[in-house]
């Protein structure tokens, strides 16, 4: 779940035109979180995805919706 997860994240931000670093400033997340998170090597909470999709514009219901 954790690679599907990861896929999303990248997937939705290059649609958004959107760096890593930019994704981690506008998330309030360090850009080495954020990496480590679009490869899939960690488990993030519900707290930490909500950060990423507000930061991208899209709702946890759209997030999963592809899944």
């Amino acid at each position: 779940m954790n690679e599907k997860i990861a896929q999303r994240i990248k997937e939705i931000r290059l649609k958004a035109g959107i760096s890593q670093e930019s994704l981690s400033h506008l998330a309030d997340l360090d850009r080495k979180y954020v990496g480590i998170i679009e490869k899939g090597q960690t488990n993030i909470s519900i707290k930490v995805l909500s950060q990423l999709c507000d930061a991208l514009d899209v709702s946890l219901s759209d997030f999963f919706k592809d899944l």
